[in-house]
């Protein structure tokens, strides 16, 4: 516990440097590639078809 007032002196406010968001992000995204050929493409597809099924409720 001692060292986070140093981190927090080198790096600023917690909330300003806090990565819990992104890596959320990153977990639900993660899930979504199934294919090793073409990850991208296939994040791309799963994301749309996401915001449509959501746009839909």
């Amino acid at each position: 516990l001692l060292h986070i007032a140093d981190s927090i002196f080198e790096t600023g406010p917690p909330w300003a440097t806090w990565q819990f968001p992104m890596e959320r992000l990153c977990g639900m995204l993660m899930p979504l590639v199934h294919s090793r050929q073409n990850p991208y493409m296939n994040l791309i597809k799963q994301v749309t078809m996401w915001l449509q099924f959501a746009h839909l409720q």
